[in-house]
């Protein structure tokens, strides 16, 4: 806090209290804030703290709560425009190219930033850019891919909406590239790891496709490395092989150090360096919980791997190529289970799509975002 002669300058600065939330200082909450300190006057050596509720069930917008809802509402592309710009903006539109920057309105709501001399809307940035579908579909399709628990498949939306294969396959992965920015916290507390083999069972296959598949790394099928923060997030990463560099590097990048880490008996997590409290069951002796610990098991985990076996089922085969791609949309899934409803995971979802637009050929090639886990999480 620093004073002058005619005016007291505050510096203020903001945390975010509660772990499902987070709030973003735009422009509409400083003046907000700074509206609210021109009207006191406090002591030059006093510490001002501010407590702002932010429980996510409250902060959502609540204005549908299933699929006919959300047709009735929203109709148009401008009836969608109007609730992103409400739900992201708070009806002061901040540019993407620079959030310092002042907006000057336009017509046919653009915005043109005043620093870049660039035009914008809502849409820029999104993976809604550019886009010659109907936003009212687009909203659809989201609510839909994470209410059907199993996955929504690209030949049902071929369908129910007339699309071509190539079309729906591309809105289903800009989707699940979105929803990968659920899939990249640091994770504390008590944290279960274990690893997953996704990929058909070699019992059904016919014998000269079995005996090519176990002629491949890893069997022919896709290797996970997984990890649960008990009562709290998951995180799904695609592996290359389970060698002991690999799944140490797993451990070291997402868990917290200090953490407490439960895991099988795998020799690869008995050699990590003594920055854990590490405990270990020996499911190769068919030990799952802990005799003297009841808290030591690998349960929680397991309930996330269910979620991959769901989308097997649905989709027969997940391609190697974009197997992250599907694990972020389980774990996006598994992330935001105690939000409620389908409509407040859509809502939480539709808040999160700035910096999340892909081109096809990114997808095609794989390269989808690498987000970043400090980033800050919107509310």
């Amino acid at each position: 806090m620093a004073q002058s002669k005619n005016t007291t300058a505050y510096y203020c600065k903001m945390t975010d209290l509660d772990s499902h939330s987070e709030l973003t200082r735009r422009k509409s909450v400083n003046k907000k804030l700074n509206k609210f300190l021109q009207k006191v006057n406090f002591h030059p050596n006093c510490s001002v703290y501010i407590s702002i509720n932010m429980d996510i069930k409250e902060a959502l917008y609540k204005k549908f709560k299933n699929l006919i809802d959300l047709r009735n509402i929203f109709k148009t592309d401008e009836d969608c425009i109007k609730f992103l710009e409400e739900l992201i903006w708070g009806n002061e539109p901040v540019s993407p190219f620079d959030e310092n920057s002042k907006v000057y309105k336009c017509k046919d709501g653009w915005y043109k930033c005043k620093n870049t001399g660039k035009e914008f809307n809502i849409l820029t940035g999104t993976l809604f850019q550019n886009t010659k579908i109907p936003l009212p579909i687009w909203f659809e399709i989201i609510f839909r891919a994470y209410s059907d628990k199993r996955g929504l498949p690209a030949t049902m939306i071929v369908r129910d909406y007339g699309f071509t294969y190539q079309t729906a396959w591309y809105m289903l992965h800009k989707i699940r590239n979105a929803m990968g920015e659920e899939n990249c916290q640091e994770l504390s507390g008590t944290v279960e790891v274990d690893e997953y083999f996704a990929g058909g069972s070699h019992k059904n296959m016919h014998y000269d496709k079995k005996l090519e598949a176990k002629q491949k790394p890893n069997q022919g099928k896709k290797p996970l490395q997984g990890f649960v923060e008990r009562n709290g997030d998951a995180v799904i990463t695609v592996i290359k092989d389970r060698t002991d560099s690999t799944l140490t590097a797993g451990v070291l990048r997402y868990v917290k150090q200090g953490s407490t880490l439960n895991s099988d008996d795998c020799q690869s997590y008995l050699k990590l360096p003594p920055v854990y409290n590490h405990n270990f069951v020996v499911h190769s002796k068919g030990i799952y919980v802990s005799k003297d610990n009841k808290d030591v098991h690998t349960n929680t985990i397991e309930c996330v791997w269910f979620g991959i076996k769901r989308i097997e089922n649905t989709y027969i085969k997940l391609s190697e190529k974009h197997m992250q791609n599907y694990a972020n949309e389980v774990c996006f899934r598994y992330n935001v289970r105690n939000i409620g409803n389908s409509a407040n995971a859509c809502t939480w979802f539709l808040q999160k799509i700035q910096g999340t637009n892909i081109t096809w050929k990114e997808i095609r090639n794989a390269k989808y975002t690498q987000y970043n886990r400090n980033k800050a999480r919107s509310a």
